[in-house]
């Protein structure tokens, strides 16, 4: 397989997916809307759940983009060979358009014609079959063209059925495997199922025919989808043929700074370098995205990631101001460059600065409180869960960098029932979020088939019969939604306008919050 460079790789996809008959898709940023229970994109599907059943996209039925991502859930495994807090995904999307037949050929079209990946490593899954849908006989069928049976495997549904929400459109999935580790050829019975270790998945394409309920059940959509994505860091690590993606050309850049201040080899502790330089990639990219530290909500995790990377940095050495600043403008500069994004950078630069100026006070905090404990259980040599969850929920530090302590003065940490509290806590946040949940999906009900909303800015304050297209309560909220507006909608920093609306010349309601979704304004008023 010929090496391919990043920018290499983005042109080529880009080129494909236009001989494709597919149009470019402005990628979102980071946030996707504020009321949703995500905090960030974490796949290029969020800003197309409303056409994948009722609405049509005003731009195209094929539609494709490589979208920066966000995903923190599994931010403490950051650091291993595979995991990154921030990444791009590489996907395409047919609205009712193409379904699996194009998908599954272009798809190995692009993989063994474009890339040059050896059609022998190549493998795929597809769905088996389970009490709501049968197996995916067509999309295996498809396969079989180019596969050979024993490298096709059948798997159930929580391996081979995707969904962007508990409620929504869903269906089987075809993920598609290659080869890794040895030059050699697989043996003759290697599948992802058979041979799991020795593969690598490299794209997914969901095929989205059904509408799943709150109950389970599944019936057949109207309008047929297909969603894919490919994750770019990975499909880098392929091309280069890497052991992880931090060795490639993604990376390489960044860890070249790294070493340069440090004077210090990666090689010589590549987790350490890892994390400072994902973190440092990913918060260049909230704080250019609107996001600042904070102690709550998207502004906390953006905290996090930046003391979890300080904290590694001034592990290796410490740093003077000026080296730090020196360090992170050389690191923003260049991926500035290498994105060929035209910005000032210097705020996002003195954002992390002072983040980790701040931060190293809190360090001292937790290092004075971390010792008191250690010399209060100096016979036990056991930090209890308590302990060790209050320094992880007062400060911010996970686990593994209490441990790191522990183990250089001989003691251990009651890891198990501070895991118990971790789920409690997390099952606490994820009621919450279903909650929250809950609440868009009814929202989404009433607004679900009616157009964009025609804001006039503030051409006149005194917008005379606009048309009322819906009035509605959530929970025992009164929205409003008219087809024009002078009410500007809440974004990233900007707070919505709070005036007044009279209805019907005699009903005089207060503005408490105007909501924005999918360009429909929601009016909350009382």
């Amino acid at each position: 397989m010929k090496k391919i460079s990043w920018p290499e790789l983005r042109s080529k996809w880009n080129e494909f997916r236009l001989s494709k008959n597919h149009k470019y898709l402005p990628e979102a940023l980071l946030i996707w809307w504020k009321e949703s229970t995500a905090m960030f994109n974490i796949a290029g599907m969020q800003q197309l759940i409303p056409y994948l059943s009722w609405k049509k996209h005003p731009l195209w039925t094929r539609l494709f983009n490589i979208q920066k991502c966000i995903r923190t859930v599994d931010i403490d495994e950051v650091g291993d060979s595979s995991h990154q807090t921030f990444f791009e995904m590489m996907w395409n999307r047919s609205l009712w358009d193409y379904f699996k037949k194009d998908a599954i050929d272009w798809s190995r079209e692009f993989l063994v014609d474009v890339l040059g990946f050896d059609p022998e490593k190549l493998a795929a899954t597809v769905f088996e079959w389970d009490e709501w849908a049968p197996r995916d006989e067509e999309s295996a069928g498809y396969w079989k063209k180019y596969l050979p049976e024993n490298r096709i495997a059948y798997l159930p549904a929580n391996n081979n059925r995707r969904s962007p929400w508990p409620v929504w459109p869903c269906g089987p999935d075809t993920e598609i495997f290659y080869r890794v580790g040895s030059e050699k050829l697989p043996p003759k019975d290697s599948n992802p199922w058979t041979d799991e270790d020795n593969r690598l998945e490299v794209w997914n394409n969901v095929f989205m025919e059904y509408y799943r309920d709150d109950t389970g059940k599944l019936t057949k959509l109207e309008n047929q989808n297909v969603d894919t994505w490919m994750g770019f860091e990975r499909m880098c690590k392929v091309l280069q043929s890497k052991d992880s993606a931090y060795e490639t050309d993604v990376f390489d850049y960044i860890l070249a700074e790294i070493e340069k201040f440090l004077k210090q080899k990666y090689s010589s502790n590549q987790k350490k370098f890892r994390i400072i330089a994902d973190h440092t990639r990913a918060s260049f990219f909230m704080i250019k995205d609107g996001i600042n530290p904070s102690n709550e909500g998207r502004g906390y995790v953006l905290r996090r990631v930046i003391r979890r990377m300080y904290y590694n940095l001034i592990s290796l050495k410490k740093l003077s101001e000026s080296d730090l600043k020196n360090l992170f403008t050389n690191i923003c500069s260049s991926i500035a460059t290498n994105f060929d994004l035209k910005i000032d950078i210097q705020s996002i630069v003195d954002t992390i600065q002072k983040e980790c100026i701040q931060f190293q006070k809190t360090i001292d905090n937790w290092q004075k409180m971390l010792n008191e404990i250690i010399e209060k259980n100096s016979k036990t040599k056991l930090i209890t869960w308590k302990d060790s969850f209050m320094l992880y929920d007062t400060f911010g530090f996970p686990l593994e960098l209490t441990r790191e302590i522990a183990r250089e003065n001989w003691f251990q940490i009651d890891e198990q029932w501070f895991e118990v509290e971790m789920k409690l806590q997390q099952d606490r946040s994820r009621k919450g979020s279903k909650d929250m949940f809950k609440q868009d999906v009814d929202r989404w009900k009433y607004v679900a088939w009616l157009s964009a909303t025609k804001f006039i800015w503030y051409d006149s304050l005194n917008l005379e019969n606009p048309k009322l297209l819906k009035d509605f309560e959530v929970a025992n909220q009164r929205i409003l939604v008219f087809d024009s507006t002078t009410f500007y909608a809440e974004s990233w920093w900007q707070k919505w306008d709070a005036w007044t609306i009279i209805l019907d010349s005699w009903e005089q309601l207060e503005v408490v919050d105007v909501k924005k979704y999918e360009w429909v304004f929601l009016h909350f008023v009382r």
